[in-house]
Protein backbone atom coordinates (compact mmCIF):
# COMPACT_ATOMS: atom_id res chain seq x y z
CA UNK A 1 0.00 0.00 0.00
CA UNK A 2 1.09 3.40 -0.85
CA UNK A 3 1.75 5.40 2.52
CA UNK A 4 1.44 9.10 2.91
CA UNK A 5 4.36 10.69 4.98
CA UNK A 6 4.33 14.25 7.06
CA UNK A 7 5.57 15.14 3.68
CA UNK A 8 2.75 14.20 2.12
CA UNK A 9 0.64 17.32 2.30
CA UNK A 10 3.94 19.48 0.16
CA UNK A 11 3.67 17.23 -2.11
CA UNK A 12 -0.34 18.19 -2.27
CA UNK A 13 0.10 21.64 -2.28
CA UNK A 14 -0.43 21.44 -6.37
CA UNK A 15 -2.94 19.46 -6.45
CA UNK A 16 -4.88 20.25 -9.23
CA UNK A 17 -3.99 19.74 -13.19
CA UNK A 18 -4.05 22.33 -15.96
CA UNK A 19 -6.41 19.82 -17.62
CA UNK A 20 -8.60 16.86 -16.81
CA UNK A 21 -10.32 15.13 -19.71
CA UNK A 22 -14.19 15.29 -19.15
CA UNK A 23 -14.29 11.41 -19.29
CA UNK A 24 -12.92 12.29 -15.69
CA UNK A 25 -14.57 15.38 -14.62
CA UNK A 26 -18.42 13.58 -15.40
CA UNK A 27 -17.25 9.99 -14.38
CA UNK A 28 -19.77 6.93 -15.33
CA UNK A 29 -19.36 3.42 -14.39
CA UNK A 30 -18.14 1.30 -17.54
CA UNK A 31 -20.86 -1.11 -19.19
CA UNK A 32 -19.52 -3.88 -17.45
CA UNK A 33 -22.03 -6.30 -15.24
CA UNK A 34 -21.07 -5.56 -11.68
CA UNK A 35 -19.33 -9.11 -10.28
CA UNK A 36 -19.18 -10.32 -6.70
CA UNK A 37 -15.49 -9.78 -6.34
CA UNK A 38 -14.78 -12.16 -3.76
CA UNK A 39 -16.60 -14.89 -5.67
CA UNK A 40 -14.77 -14.35 -8.71
CA UNK A 41 -11.36 -14.48 -6.67
CA UNK A 42 -12.46 -18.12 -5.50
CA UNK A 43 -13.37 -18.74 -8.85
CA UNK A 44 -9.64 -17.91 -9.91
CA UNK A 45 -8.28 -19.93 -6.92
CA UNK A 46 -10.36 -22.87 -8.30
CA UNK A 47 -9.10 -22.38 -11.97
CA UNK A 48 -7.47 -26.07 -13.49
CA UNK A 49 -4.80 -24.97 -16.28
CA UNK A 50 -4.40 -27.96 -18.50
CA UNK A 51 -1.44 -29.72 -19.78
CA UNK A 52 -2.13 -27.86 -23.17
CA UNK A 53 -2.23 -24.47 -21.06
CA UNK A 54 1.24 -24.91 -19.58
CA UNK A 55 2.87 -26.18 -22.91
CA UNK A 56 0.94 -22.65 -24.39
CA UNK A 57 2.37 -20.21 -21.83
CA UNK A 58 5.41 -21.98 -21.52
CA UNK A 59 6.10 -22.38 -25.33
CA UNK A 60 6.72 -26.38 -24.15
CA UNK A 61 10.14 -25.86 -23.85
CA UNK A 62 9.82 -26.42 -20.18
CA UNK A 63 7.84 -28.58 -17.86
CA UNK A 64 7.45 -29.78 -13.95
CA UNK A 65 8.12 -27.60 -11.25
CA UNK A 66 9.86 -25.18 -13.30
CA UNK A 67 7.19 -24.28 -15.54
CA UNK A 68 5.16 -24.01 -12.48
CA UNK A 69 7.82 -21.15 -11.15
CA UNK A 70 7.91 -20.21 -14.55
CA UNK A 71 3.80 -19.55 -14.79
CA UNK A 72 3.73 -18.29 -11.19
CA UNK A 73 5.82 -15.53 -12.11
CA UNK A 74 4.40 -14.80 -15.67
CA UNK A 75 0.90 -14.31 -14.06
CA UNK A 76 1.97 -12.00 -11.49
CA UNK A 77 3.41 -9.85 -13.99
CA UNK A 78 0.32 -10.12 -16.44
CA UNK A 79 -1.73 -9.24 -13.98
CA UNK A 80 -0.03 -6.46 -12.10
CA UNK A 81 0.22 -5.01 -16.06
CA UNK A 82 -3.53 -5.50 -16.53
CA UNK A 83 -4.15 -3.22 -13.66
CA UNK A 84 -1.70 -1.28 -15.40
CA UNK A 85 -3.45 -0.95 -18.77
CA UNK A 86 -6.70 -0.10 -16.63
CA UNK A 87 -5.22 2.40 -15.11
CA UNK A 88 -4.23 3.61 -18.22
CA UNK A 89 -7.51 3.59 -19.99
CA UNK A 90 -8.96 5.32 -17.00
CA UNK A 91 -6.77 8.27 -16.66
CA UNK A 92 -6.17 8.32 -20.56
CA UNK A 93 -2.37 8.15 -20.78
CA UNK A 94 -0.01 6.28 -22.33
CA UNK A 95 2.67 4.13 -21.06
CA UNK A 96 5.61 5.79 -19.73
CA UNK A 97 8.31 3.82 -22.46
CA UNK A 98 9.23 1.25 -24.11
CA UNK A 99 9.09 -1.91 -21.74
CA UNK A 100 7.08 0.21 -19.37
CA UNK A 101 5.78 -2.93 -17.77
CA UNK A 102 9.24 -3.65 -16.23
CA UNK A 103 9.81 -0.43 -14.23
CA UNK A 104 12.85 0.97 -13.78
CA UNK A 105 15.85 -0.21 -11.66
CA UNK A 106 15.96 1.89 -8.16
CA UNK A 107 18.87 3.89 -8.76
CA UNK A 108 17.54 5.19 -11.79
CA UNK A 109 14.52 6.90 -10.29
CA UNK A 110 15.14 7.25 -6.36
CA UNK A 111 17.00 10.76 -6.91
CA UNK A 112 16.46 13.81 -4.78
CA UNK A 113 14.37 16.28 -7.19
CA UNK A 114 11.54 13.24 -7.78
CA UNK A 115 9.54 14.86 -5.14
CA UNK A 116 9.88 18.53 -6.67
CA UNK A 117 9.03 17.36 -9.85
CA UNK A 118 5.89 15.24 -8.64
CA UNK A 119 4.85 19.10 -7.08
CA UNK A 120 5.30 20.97 -10.28
CA UNK A 121 3.85 18.45 -12.35
CA UNK A 122 0.52 20.49 -14.61
CA UNK A 123 -1.11 17.22 -16.67
CA UNK A 124 -1.84 13.59 -15.38
CA UNK A 125 0.59 12.41 -17.71
CA UNK A 126 3.58 14.35 -16.05
CA UNK A 127 2.13 12.70 -12.78
CA UNK A 128 1.82 9.65 -13.87
CA UNK A 129 5.25 8.82 -15.90
CA UNK A 130 6.83 10.44 -12.92
CA UNK A 131 5.06 7.93 -10.45
CA UNK A 132 4.18 4.74 -12.37
CA UNK A 133 7.63 2.94 -12.97
CA UNK A 134 8.82 3.64 -9.16
CA UNK A 135 5.17 1.25 -8.41
CA UNK A 136 5.94 -0.85 -11.42
CA UNK A 137 9.41 -1.42 -10.43
CA UNK A 138 8.93 -2.80 -6.81
CA UNK A 139 6.19 -5.31 -8.61
CA UNK A 140 7.62 -6.33 -11.42
CA UNK A 141 11.08 -7.58 -10.19
CA UNK A 142 11.24 -10.84 -12.18
CA UNK A 143 10.45 -9.40 -15.50
CA UNK A 144 13.39 -10.01 -16.92
CA UNK A 145 12.56 -13.30 -17.10
CA UNK A 146 10.55 -12.61 -20.00
CA UNK A 147 10.38 -11.48 -23.37
CA UNK A 148 7.64 -8.96 -24.50
CA UNK A 149 5.50 -11.32 -26.37
CA UNK A 150 5.27 -13.68 -23.23
CA UNK A 151 3.94 -11.08 -21.57
CA UNK A 152 1.29 -10.29 -24.07
CA UNK A 153 0.67 -14.28 -24.37
CA UNK A 154 0.04 -14.46 -20.94
CA UNK A 155 -2.22 -11.28 -20.62
CA UNK A 156 -4.07 -12.54 -23.48
CA UNK A 157 -4.41 -16.03 -22.08
CA UNK A 158 -6.18 -14.55 -19.10
CA UNK A 159 -8.29 -12.55 -20.82
CA UNK A 160 -9.71 -15.84 -22.40
CA UNK A 161 -9.30 -18.18 -19.49
CA UNK A 162 -9.76 -15.77 -16.18
CA UNK A 163 -11.75 -12.49 -17.66
CA UNK A 164 -12.19 -11.34 -13.73
CA UNK A 165 -8.81 -10.82 -13.55
CA UNK A 166 -9.21 -7.50 -15.55
CA UNK A 167 -13.09 -6.74 -14.30
CA UNK A 168 -11.88 -6.94 -10.99
CA UNK A 169 -9.10 -4.12 -11.72
CA UNK A 170 -12.34 -2.01 -13.68
CA UNK A 171 -14.70 -2.50 -11.12
CA UNK A 172 -12.01 -1.67 -8.08
CA UNK A 173 -11.00 1.57 -10.01
CA UNK A 174 -14.28 2.70 -10.85
CA UNK A 175 -15.36 2.41 -7.12
CA UNK A 176 -12.33 5.20 -6.34
CA UNK A 177 -13.57 7.24 -9.08
CA UNK A 178 -17.22 6.74 -8.16
CA UNK A 179 -16.94 7.73 -4.19
CA UNK A 180 -15.65 11.54 -5.48
CA UNK A 181 -17.62 14.58 -4.06
CA UNK A 182 -19.36 16.51 -6.31
CA UNK A 183 -16.58 19.41 -4.95
CA UNK A 184 -13.81 17.30 -4.93
CA UNK A 185 -11.30 18.29 -7.36
CA UNK A 186 -9.47 15.30 -9.58
CA UNK A 187 -6.18 16.14 -8.45
CA UNK A 188 -2.92 14.18 -7.62
CA UNK A 189 -4.37 12.51 -4.33
CA UNK A 190 -6.95 11.13 -6.76
CA UNK A 191 -4.29 9.62 -8.84
CA UNK A 192 -2.42 8.46 -5.49
CA UNK A 193 -5.78 6.47 -4.47
CA UNK A 194 -6.04 4.95 -7.74
CA UNK A 195 -2.70 3.75 -8.14
CA UNK A 196 -3.19 2.33 -4.09
CA UNK A 197 -6.19 0.48 -5.07
CA UNK A 198 -4.28 -0.99 -7.92
CA UNK A 199 -2.01 -2.41 -6.31
CA UNK A 200 -4.06 -3.55 -3.32
CA UNK A 201 -5.98 -5.23 -6.08
CA UNK A 202 -2.82 -6.93 -7.63
CA UNK A 203 -2.36 -8.08 -4.10
CA UNK A 204 -5.67 -9.42 -4.09
CA UNK A 205 -5.40 -11.14 -7.13
CA UNK A 206 -2.02 -12.49 -6.69
CA UNK A 207 -2.92 -14.08 -3.68
CA UNK A 208 -5.69 -15.76 -5.83
CA UNK A 209 -3.12 -17.29 -7.82
CA UNK A 210 -1.15 -18.42 -5.17
CA UNK A 211 -3.61 -20.90 -4.15
CA UNK A 212 -4.76 -21.18 -7.87
CA UNK A 213 -0.76 -23.03 -8.47
CA UNK A 214 -1.19 -24.84 -5.02
CA UNK A 215 -4.16 -26.88 -6.33
CA UNK A 216 -2.53 -27.67 -9.81
CA UNK A 217 -1.08 -30.63 -8.78
CA UNK A 218 -4.53 -31.98 -8.42
CA UNK A 219 -6.44 -30.96 -10.98
CA UNK A 220 -3.83 -31.27 -13.79
CA UNK A 221 -5.17 -35.40 -13.33
CA UNK A 222 -8.41 -35.05 -12.38
CA UNK A 223 -9.60 -38.42 -12.74
CA UNK A 224 -7.13 -39.44 -10.21
CA UNK A 225 -7.81 -37.05 -7.84
CA UNK A 226 -11.43 -37.61 -8.30
CA UNK A 227 -10.98 -41.46 -7.27
CA UNK A 228 -8.61 -40.30 -4.15
CA UNK A 229 -11.43 -38.22 -2.75
CA UNK A 230 -13.76 -41.48 -3.54
CA UNK A 231 -11.48 -43.58 -1.76
CA UNK A 232 -10.89 -40.44 0.92
CA UNK A 233 -14.47 -40.49 1.67
CA UNK A 234 -15.07 -44.11 1.68
CA UNK A 235 -12.62 -44.68 4.38
CA UNK A 236 -14.00 -42.04 6.00
CA UNK A 237 -17.61 -43.82 6.02
CA UNK A 238 -16.22 -47.50 7.04
CA UNK A 239 -14.26 -45.58 9.96
CA UNK A 240 -17.32 -43.91 10.84
CA UNK A 241 -19.71 -46.91 10.46
CA UNK A 242 -17.20 -48.93 12.71
CA UNK A 243 -17.20 -46.35 15.48
CA UNK A 244 -20.96 -46.92 15.60
CA UNK A 245 -20.89 -50.78 15.78
CA UNK A 246 -18.67 -50.49 18.81
CA UNK A 247 -20.31 -47.81 20.52
CA UNK A 248 -23.54 -49.88 20.02
CA UNK A 249 -24.61 -51.26 23.77
CA UNK A 250 -24.28 -55.12 23.40
CA UNK A 251 -27.43 -57.08 24.82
Amino acid sequence: MIHFTGRTSSLFENDEFDVVPDSLKNFTRSSSPQIDVNKALKGIESTCLSIQDINYLTGGSIAGSIAQKFNENLFRICLNTIGFEELNAMLEVRPPDLRWYCGQPFEDWCYCGLESKKAAAKTIQEYFDLIAPTIIGFDNYNCEWFFEEQIRRGIAFLDKKMPSVRQIHRQKLEEVVLRQDAKEVFGKRKVYRLMDTKQSTSRLLDSAMSELFNNQECCQDKDDCEEEERMEMLKKKTRNNLLDFLIIPRK
